[in-house]
């Protein structure tokens, strides 16, 4: 309740482009948490991947990113990865600066410009820049704030793409049960 009283009041006076971003802000942040699937394609450097994934996003610092073999989650700045083939946990640490994946996944997108808003038929494309960083990007919602496309692009050809089927409101049962027992702990920011 208070995040939402918070970006009414942050967006109340600004303009239209901020109205869809709010909208997109408040279809992620609800008291229930949101769950979707992903699809995400990632080109970087001699990189290129696609895998899809189940995401679940409790708030903008906290969620989990399940594919194939390996369960991911953020806690505030803390990243665990657990690998289900090697029986692993990996521990690490966000980068505070750092905005990619984990940014686009749970609308923690810090010093973004909202420059534009354009309705396309039935969705809204809001492009943004991060010009810090020189990286730019667009979110793709309908009226309604449910987000169907993320796109944030690092350079020409290097870039995430995040497609999103099945939004829902509540429903997170993975995160709340996260808890392995890995034969392994390696803890990367000791």
């Amino acid at each position: 309740m208070i995040l939402k009283i918070f970006i009414f009041f942050l967006f109340s006076f600004s303009s239209n482009e901020n109205k869809w971003y709010s909208k997109f802000l408040e279809a992620m942040y609800t008291p229930s948490g949101v769950s979707f699937n992903a699809l995400i394609d990632q080109r970087q450097f001699d990189i290129n991947s696609k895998i899809s994934a189940y995401v679940e996003v409790v708030d903008s610092l906290h969620l989990l990113i399940e594919i194939d073999h390996e369960t991911i989650i953020l806690k505030g700045d803390t990243i665990k990865t657990y690998n289900k083939k090697t029986n692993q946990l990996i521990i690490d640490k966000l980068i505070d600066a750092d905005v990619g994946i984990f940014s686009l996944l749970s609308g923690n997108l810090r010093g973004v410009d909202i420059y534009n808003s354009t309705l396309l038929k039935n969705i809204i494309q809001i492009n943004f820049s991060l010009p810090s960083l020189d990286y730019n990007g667009f979110i793709e919602i309908l009226k309604s704030g449910k987000p169907k496309r993320m796109r944030l692009a690092f350079s020409s050809d290097q870039y995430i793409e995040i497609l999103i089927k099945d939004f829902k409101e509540g429903g997170l049962s993975k995160f709340n049960g996260f808890n392995p027992n890995p034969s392994e702990i390696i803890n990367l920011y000791e």
